[in-house]
């Protein structure tokens, strides 16, 4: 059977031992022959010597049958049976390992060192002799039976809108993937769109707070409403801020890049993956990246959404400037009136000024402490 060496050097297959080589040497050390153990069964002397030629199985019949004869439990030739079986397809599947691993593991390279370096993945050194074992760690990661499914299928559908540069789907498919794991460890209500609509201003008003003591709080709250928040570190080649994709039909996985996050992309990133969860279908996986660039028109939904929810006009803030010249006081005004983090405001302000170097040093003394949290728990190392 396959089994894994204590110095992890792979999935090794070892030889086989069909139960008609045992069958034959208690045959031989009791000095009954094939036709006899035939006349004395009732089975037919083919049937035997197939048997012990390794061509058919021990069956449950077969094996109380045995039992009478040669003195040995039906129990013992049964279990030498079903290892046997099991041991030939443990060395298929090494075998079919090995193709898998040619076929998609180097595609996987970088992705797998970026899961082991975190902990999400076994530990285990990026080397010819550990290949098997890195494709089946990758297939339980994934929860797959071939890598193919994520090579294929699940990137061909789940990131085919997206015309991105310098991004690593396959790590991209695998920080997608962690949120899936965790949202499985996380309690959460049934999906409830009229009781999401109606916390979006409680949630819009969290933003006040400091990320330490909003970021529990707000799990618990989308948990109520069916929405599992997942707060995850970033990943390299992986430059996004957030995703969405429901995991069930009444629950939906909503991911947050929340490592050395700035506070006001981290709230528009959130009402953007709000925007998704009650605009647009449950089919599509939602990937919201760091840049701008190609955007589809579920992305620039998205987008309006949460530029309404979290700031419905700056115009006021303007002409507040013209007026007191008090830049301070404008950004606390609007914020006020708002009801959100003085940063959210003076974040937008920066958007929409990015070529302006004066706007960025005006507005960088509202911005708070970066975020750098997570909430995964799950850990496979």
């Amino acid at each position: 059977m396959i089994h894994r060496s204590t110095k992890s050097t792979g999935w090794q297959p070892t030889a086989l031992v069909h139960p008609g080589e045992h069958l034959l040497d208690f045959l031989e050390e009791s000095g009954i022959s094939q036709a006899e153990l035939a006349a004395r069964t009732g089975i037919s002397k083919k049937a035997i010597n197939e048997i012990v030629n390794g061509k058919s199985p021990i069956t449950q019949n077969t094996a109380f049958k045995l039992s009478k004869i040669l003195s040995v439990s039906p129990e013992f030739w049964i279990n030498l049976q079903s290892n046997y079986d099991l041991a030939l397809a443990q060395n298929a599947e090494c075998q079919r390992l090995e193709g898998e691993a040619v076929a998609h593991a180097q595609d996987f390279k970088e992705t797998y060192q970026e899961l082991e370096r975190r902990g999400f993945v076994p530990a285990c050194r990026w080397a010819k002799k550990n290949i098997l074992e890195i494709t089946r760690n990758l297939q339980h990661f994934f929860a797959v039976d071939s890598l193919a499914y994520i090579a294929e299928d699940t990137m061909e559908f789940a990131f085919r809108k997206y015309n991105r540069k310098n991004v690593n789907q396959y790590t991209l498919a695998a920080w997608v993937q962690l949120g899936k794991i965790q949202a499985k460890l996380v309690e959460a209500k049934s999906f409830d769109r009229e009781k999401l609509k109606s916390e979006l201003p409680k949630i819009k008003s969290l933003s006040r707070k400091d990320w330490k003591e909003y970021a529990p709080e707000l799990e618990k709250l989308l948990a109520d409403c069916g929405v599992v928040l997942v707060l995850a570190p970033r990943f390299t080649h992986v430059p996004v801020q957030g995703a969405t994709h429901w995991i069930e039909s009444e629950r939906v996985l909503v991911m947050l890049n929340t490592e050395h996050q700035y506070e006001d992309r981290f709230w528009f990133s959130l009402f953007h993956e709000l925007g998704h969860v009650l605009l647009h279908g449950k089919k599509d996986v939602y990937v919201d990246f760091d840049k701008d660039g190609e955007k589809t028109e579920e992305e620039k939904e998205a987008d309006a959404f949460a530029q309404k929810w979290l700031i419905q006009d700056l115009d006021e803030f303007y002409a507040l400037l013209k007026k007191t010249a008090d830049l301070e006081g404008s950004v606390k005004k609007i914020a006020d009136i708002n009801g959100v983090s003085e940063a959210v405001v003076a974040g937008r302000i920066t958007h929409d000024h990015a070529t302006t170097q004066r706007i960025y040093a005006l507005m960088s003394p509202f911005q708070k402490e970066r975020i750098e949290y997570s909430n995964i728990t799950f850990n496979n190392a």
